[in-house]
């Protein structure tokens, strides 16, 4: 009943780096899992398809086992060594028909639903022998997978964004707490006519003081 999620995820821990003895405590960290549950769920597993033996020490099962290119051979020597003939000869192709490995389990072990569904399972994935079988990861929930469209390289012919520069605005100079207000100087240039009359230059200049000077 080894799970078939283990199973992969064990083969590619192994393929990374094999270790000397599984322990339950390897066992815990690599699957991500209780040491205990790993004790009862797992571990005796391991033993009865040979991969270690009952130390716990990796066999040369196990090296070929994690090899692509004998995985299908591997497969068939662990269903062999697990299952009787009889089994194997009343279902040609477990893959097509599931529901008659189910029926053989139930009535050979008398297990549960749950447990037959796993050992159903398992036996299919050995009968198949096929590396390509291995589930592909999926994302995390909550995350999205984008995929990205590759361009060609073009090049960017706009110009820069410009702000416009902020004109700078020179405060008066403040001198004892009073502003200082810059003076303003009016030249004037009169032109008089050579025939005007003395009252007329009068008028003039009186009219020049009471709009300019306000006098």
């Amino acid at each position: 009943m080894l799970p078939v999620a283990h199973w992969w995820k064990l083969r590619d821990k192994f393929k990374q780096s094999i270790p000397g003895v599984v322990t339950d405590s390897y066992l815990a960290a690599a699957l991500s899992m209780q040491a205990k549950s790993a004790r009862v769920n797992v571990l005796p597993y391991l033993k009865a398809i040979g991969l270690i033996d009952e130390e716990g020490k990796t066999q040369d099962l196990a090296k070929a086992w994690r090899d692509d290119p004998q995985y299908s051979e591997v497969c068939k020597a662990i269903r062999k060594r697990l299952y009787p003939d009889d089994l194997i000869s009343a279902v040609a192709d477990p893959s097509v028909d599931r529901e008659g490995v189910q029926r053989w389990f139930a009535n050979q072990t008398g297990a549960g639903e749950s447990a037959v569904q796993r050992m159903t399972a398992f036996y299919i994935l050995l009968s198949e022998a096929d590396v390509s079988r291995k589930p592909e990861k999926k994302a995390p929930k909550g995350q999205s997978v984008r995929k990205w469209k590759e361009e060609p390289n073009k090049t960017d012919t706009r110009l820069p964004e410009t702000k416009p520069k902020k004109e700078s605005v020179e405060e008066p100079s403040k001198g004892h707490g009073e502003l200082i207000v810059p003076g303003i100087n009016i030249n004037l240039e009169i032109h008089i006519s050579a025939d005007a009359t003395p009252d007329q230059i009068d008028k003039i200049f009186e009219s020049m003081a009471r709009h300019i000077y306000r006098k």
